[in-house]
């Protein structure tokens, strides 16, 4: 009886022993995932979180990652809200902010704490808002300024508390500004001129001006008696009337001690001999007339062959612009040539070119037709130009832009920012302000997507012929496939 149980009792003694190992292994590899799971779960974002959203909401620009990787000193993010209640997107964001130097986040609750942000402000703090502290400076970053409503309707909004344009996640942009200022002991003071009809800066730029840590003030000549000398650069926007002999001295004094100036001018809104003494002075000079592009490539989809789609030129100011493939768009703009004599000191540089088949239609505002007429002034032109000069003060720079329409906020949405991104690199560029942000907000909707007027032709063509074709062709091919056999 012992031999004959000995093989079942040898097959019960391997099955256990086959068992207790497949347990031991089993338990091993939980262990490990544990583990995994542990360590994986300290690990920052970067490493373990991928962006896949349309408009890269969670993926730092390299603005922010130089910043943060450059800190003084160690730097604190607050992220006031109560637990459970967070917002995912800012949560991720802040953990990439984390990785990318000496930063950390703490969570607070404000249940919990309630006191614990009357230290930063004396105004109450929205759930989801971001306090950033460094050393002895903080900013609070309100949560209306993360995620920002786009309002076309007040009324709308104020009673239904949606906005009816969507929403923008500018979480980068608002706390990498907060970063900036608290790091940051000199900030850049820029003057908007007045007193000649000047058109005010649209509200959305100044608040990316603001967003970007410049003071912005307005300057008049006729009170002040000259340009402050802690002015980074005096912006000169669409003036209606001229300047006075005596402004015009003032300027070019500024200017000749390496002071900047950014000049927006329009079409049609009279003579003006002392503005174009200015230019003059820098070798520049207007052509009296709206340029218009014959070629469809170079201007926008709408058909509107005066709201030109230039060639973006190589410079510092247009680089963000160039690698970001985005486009300028110049409405209703003049022209800009090189007077024919100048001092040979002055560089000279085209951001913003048109073709060499541009003209320009000096009766643009009466004209019947946008065909080119005998009278109009052959190109190519500069829409956008550079002027710079060394100095005793350092170096004079000059920038026109020979349209301020390109400064409204519906245009400027049409090719996705990039009117203001042009507009904020070139005071970064005069303001010698590396540091300058420039950051956008992203939307949370689908982005714009701009099409010259080239191209949208061309699928029309492709969508109203070339596919009909295809589908008769085929069908045919078929028909008589099947009549063969």
């Amino acid at each position: 009886m012992n031999n004959k149980n000995k093989p079942e009792s040898s097959f019960q003694a391997s099955a256990l022993k086959l068992g207790s190992t497949q347990a031991l292994f089993i338990a091993v590899v939980i262990v490990i995932g544990i583990l995994v799971n542990l360590i994986v779960g300290k690990l920052p974002a970067t490493y373990t979180q991928f962006d896949l959203s349309d408009s890269s909401l969670f993926t730092l620009s390299e603005q922010t990652k130089t910043l943060c990787a450059n800190l003084p000193q160690p730097l604190t993010l607050y992220h006031v809200v109560e637990t459970g209640a967070e917002d995912d997107r800012i949560v991720s964001l802040l953990d990439r902010y984390a990785a990318a130097g000496d930063i950390t986040v703490r969570q607070i609750d404000p249940v919990l704490y309630p006191a614990f942000t009357t230290k930063y402000t004396d105004q109450p703090v929205t759930g989801g808002s971001v306090i950033v502290e460094c050393g002895d400076r903080a900013k609070v970053v309100d949560n209306i300024e993360i995620l920002v409503p786009i309002i076309k309707d007040q009324t709308y909004y104020m009673m239904t508390g949606q906005p009816d344009g969507g929403w923008e996640f500018d979480g980068e942009g608002a706390i990498t500004s907060a970063i900036h200022y608290v790091t940051t002991d000199e900030l850049p003071v820029i003057y908007a001129l007045e007193g000649h009809s000047e058109t005010a800066l649209p509200e959305y730029l100044q608040s990316m001006i603001a967003k970007d840590n410049y003071t912005l003030n307005t300057l008049s000549l006729m009170s002040a008696g000259g340009i402050p000398e802690d002015c980074g650069a005096l912006i000169i926007n669409s003036p209606r009337s001229d300047l006075s002999e005596n402004e015009l001295t003032q300027i070019l004094a500024y200017m000749e001690k390496g002071g900047s100036v950014v000049l927006l001018c329009d079409f049609g809104t009279g003579d003006k001999p002392n503005f174009d003494a200015l230019m003059a002075a820098y070798g520049m000079e207007l052509v009296n007339g709206v340029v218009v592009e014959p070629d469809n490539s170079y201007y926008f989809a709408t058909g509107y062959n005066h709201y030109l789609l230039p060639v973006l030129g190589e410079h510092e100011v247009t680089s963000s612009l160039i690698q970001g493939n985005q486009y300028v768009l110049m409405p209703q703009a003049m022209g800009i040539v090189e007077t024919s004599s100048h001092r040979s000191t002055l560089n000279m540089t085209s951001l913003l070119t048109t073709s060499s088949n541009a003209y320009a239609k000096p009766g643009a505002m009466t004209a019947t037709t946008m065909e080119k007429e005998a009278g109009d002034i052959d190109g190519p032109f500069s829409v956008g130009a550079l002027v710079t000069e060394a100095a005793n003060g350092g170096e004079t720079k000059l920038a026109v832009f020979p349209t301020a329409l390109m400064l409204d906020e519906k245009l400027d949405s049409a090719v996705s920012g990039g009117n203001s991104n042009l507009f904020l690199s070139t005071l970064g560029w005069m303001c010698d302000y590396e540091q300058s942000m420039s950051i956008h907000a992203k939307p949370l909707q689908t982005d714009a997507l701009v099409v010259p007027a080239a191209k949208a032709n061309l699928w029309s063509a492709v969508a109203v012929i070339g596919m009909p074709l295809f589908v008769l062709c085929a069908g045919a091919i078929i028909v008589l496939d099947r009549r063969k056999k």
